[in-house]
């Protein structure tokens, strides 16, 4: 296997990033906000030239699964260490899977960039089915490379962007610096 960049996660700002997503669609479902933040991380990096936290993800059974906001939503000790919490969250998340904010999330960590691109990955997962969001993340060409190991954010990027080779390079060049 090639060497594939690799962020160093912000666990801080993958929390504000799930409080922003359920605040804007409260009661959205665990698969539906896994599902925005790698919408709005493909959107970011494509228009920005980088992800918003850093996330890393895997080529799930489910589709691209951003591990950090994952473990996150199950409460993974691991993530609950590199966030610094006691345990206690500000989510609550129901017997359907359903997750509710108990606070807005700290705008100070998602910059305006941040905000459009989650509302973009929102907005795209909005209403629709478990099989057709299942089915367009399954077709993904960045899913498809993974191949069931992680994904490569490089592979986030179009095939036809005339600046794909130079976003690749910054990549690159700045995943294990990035500072989110």
């Amino acid at each position: 296997m090639s060497y594939i960049p690799r962020y160093i996660p912000n666990a801080q700002k993958a929390l504000e990033a799930i409080l922003w997503i359920v605040t804007a669609r409260p009661g959205f479902d665990v698969y539906h906000i896994v599902k925005a933040a790698f919408f709005a991380d493909k959107y970011h990096l494509q228009n920005y030239g980088r992800p918003i936290c850093g996330d890393l993800y895997s080529a799930a059974p489910f589709g691209p699964l951003p591990q950090v906001i994952y473990n996150l939503l199950k409460r993974d000790p691991i993530e609950m260490i590199a966030l610094d919490s006691n345990g206690n969250l500000p989510l609550m998340i129901d017997d359907a899977h359903r997750v509710y904010g108990e606070r807005e999330p700290n705008l100070r960590r998602l910059s305006e960039t941040d905000r459009e691109a989650l509302k973009f990955g929102v907005e795209h997962v909005d209403g629709r089915r478990f099989d057709d969001i299942y089915e367009e993340t399954h077709d993904d060409p960045a899913y498809v490379k993974a191949a069931g190991l992680q994904m490569d954010y490089r592979d986030f990027l179009t095939d036809d962007d005339p600046l794909r080779a130079d976003k690749a390079e910054m990549i690159e060049e700045t995943a294990r610096s990035a500072v989110f």
